[in-house]
């Protein structure tokens, strides 16, 4: 398995953008006003419209590619997340993830991000956030940091205020 990790290694680092020209070039002749401009479009953009495509179709990676978490070993997984979030880090995506997550969900969780619809910025970063600050949806369990913002007792509190009589279902 360790010589497939190493191909899927060497994909990864392939499949990371380019870094994109200064944004600012004197042999272009932008000045400030032009590159403030096309930063705001790039918002409007963003604020406007839901992403096209799925992370894959910009990298070119297969969520297939990728072996299931059970069939790799810690440092395998470690090694391909670290990997992956580099390569999401030159398209100017992050992720949100607390830091006890275990490996094996932190695999799965990042390589999911193939499948998501992202929008490629060039200013700034999209951030990619698995976690719907509900804590009993939350897909990381036990290491939900939404817990850690009083929602998890904000959550309940609503619940202890509901007359179950009142529910019109």
């Amino acid at each position: 398995m360790q010589s497939y990790i190493n191909h899927l290694l060497a994909d990864i680092a392939e499949a990371c953008r380019e870094q994109p020209p200064e944004s600012y070039s004197a042999a272009t002749g932008e000045n400030d006003l032009e590159a403030i401009e096309r930063y705001f479009e790039e918002v409007e953009q963003w604020l406007e419209n839901e992403p096209e495509h799925d992370f894959s179709y910009y990298c070119g990676l297969l969520i297939e590619q990728f072996p299931p978490a059970e069939q790799l070993t810690n440092e395998q997984m470690e090694a391909v997340s670290l990997a992956f979030e580099k390569l999401l880090f030159t398209w100017n995506i992050g992720v949100e993830m607390p830091e006890k997550l275990p490996v094996s969900r932190k695999y799965t969780l990042l390589i999911s991000v193939l499948e998501k619809k992202v929008a490629i910025v060039e200013n700034g970063f999209e951030t990619v956030e698995f976690c719907s600050y509900d804590p009993p949806s939350c897909p990381f369990d036990e290491w939900c940091t939404c817990k850690e913002l009083g929602l998890k007792d904000q959550y309940d509190d609503d619940l202890e205020d509901v007359d179950p009589d009142s529910i019109p279902f």
